[in-house]
Formats: structure tokens, sequence, C-alpha cells
């Protein structure tokens, strides 16, 4: 996939396993510059054989759902719309978009059309993993569930990762299940809209890794299996 990505330097929680060094997380000024969402779309349009996807990553770009609806505003300024996949991550940490103050900005992401996409990511499969890998409180993890349903009602081009990283436990696979399971209830085609994120080694999380954090990459297999048995078993069966 071909993609230029800008990062917003700041999120939540410090999962394990992500890409972005912790002190890249803070929202500090020294680590990252001011810049406006046209100025951005602007270093993007300017790219010789400019990617056909720009993706709003982080850190957290939810903190700031502002930013990627003036990204809208500034892509459909430059007339590079039609040209153009604008795509932007999300962790579920903030339900500003849902509150009665974001409903501008959601309306402008509706708006937005099939050129849009929302890619939201659970982080774990219960709140027992959901903790083990943002380092958060557990009831995160059925926050995140209840923000999900606020954008499955909206008209948003929602997808999914999830992240299936933990230690080896008794009926993990079916707990693995009993989500997929709570994803169709939500909206049916949401598990298939859903993509396990492959946690692998790599150099800005290699120092995070112990011997807990190692089995859990390994078990991830497993349930990964659990998970594609799941979904192929919903109505309809393997697309």
């Amino acid at each position: 996939m071909h993609a230029e990505v800008f990062q917003l330097a700041a999120c939540a929680w410090r999962c394990w396993y992500c890409f972005v060094p912790f002190p890249l997380l803070a929202g500090d000024e020294r680590k990252g510059r001011w810049a406006s969402a046209a100025e951005l779309v602007d270093l993007y349009a300017a790219v010789e054989d400019r990617p056909p996807i720009l993706d709003l990553s982080g850190g957290s770009p939810d903190l700031a759902p502002e930013w990627v609806a003036w990204t809208m505003d500034a892509v459909e300024a430059r007339g590079i719309g039609k040209s153009t996949y604008l795509w932007s991550d999300d962790n579920l940490s903030s339900d500003h978009l849902l509150r009665p103050d974001g409903s501008t900005l959601l309306r402008r992401m509706e708006r937005y059309g099939a050129g849009y996409g929302k890619v939201c990511c659970l982080k774990g499969f219960d709140a027992e993993s959901f903790s083990f890998n943002t380092q958060a409180e557990p009831d995160g993890f059925e926050r995140q569930l209840r923000i999900l349903v606020g954008y499955s009602r909206t008209d948003l081009d929602l997808y999914l990762y999830v992240t299936l990283t933990s230690p080896r436990t008794t009926g993990d696979d079916g707990r693995v299940r009993e989500l997929v399971a709570r994803l169709a209830d939500i909206r049916s085609d949401l598990p298939r809209r859903t993509v396990p994120l492959l946690v692998t080694e790599f150099s800005a999380m290699r120092s995070r890794i112990d011997a807990v954090r190692r089995d859990a990459m390994e078990n991830q297999w497993r349930l990964v299996e659990a998970w594609t048995d799941a979904v192929s078993s919903l109505e309809g069966g393997p697309e």
C-alpha cells in the first residue's frame, strides 16, 4: 500500500507494541511542530508520484477530530479529492465526535462520502487483554465498544483493527469468539470489516518486550485462528 502518513504527536495510552517511541506520544512541542491541515495537505500535494492514500495517524487523531475535518476542507480546496483516499486512525479513546459539541464535525465527515474511511483499533479482545496492551484501566475496553456503537450509527465508512495479544489463559479463544459475536450484534458487517493486527518485533518496541509479552506475541497466532473461525462461522460463511 502506497500512502503518505501524518502523525498527531499525542496519545492517551502506551501500548507496548506501538511503532511510535513513547517520547513522541506526549504532545511535546520539542519533538514535533505545529502545522495547519492546509500546510500538511500542501506538502502531500507536492510529493512527486503522490500516493493515492493520505493517512492521518498518531498518536491518537481522535483527540483532535477537527484535524480530520480541516484536512477534508484542505483536500477539496486543493482540488485533489477525487484522486485522494483520506484515511484516519482512531483508537476509540475519545468520544469527542459523539458529543453534542462535536456534531458539526461529525456531519462534515459523513458528508465527505466514499473518499474517507475511519479505521478504529480495538486494543484487545476483553478487559484484561486491553489493560495488558495499553497499560490503562480494564474498563477502557467497554468504553471502546461504547464509542464504536456510536460510530456504527453514523454514515461513516468504518473499518477496524483488533490486537489479539495476550498471555495464554484458559478460555481466551472463547473470549475472542465472544468479541466477534458482540461486533456482529453492533452491526452485522463489522466482523468482516475487522483485521487482526499483526504484532511483530521491530526497533521502536524491542526494548519493551519481556518474557510475558513475547509469549503474547506467540499466542496471537492461536487467537487469530480462533478469530478467523468465528468470522467464518457467521451466517453466510466466508466471503
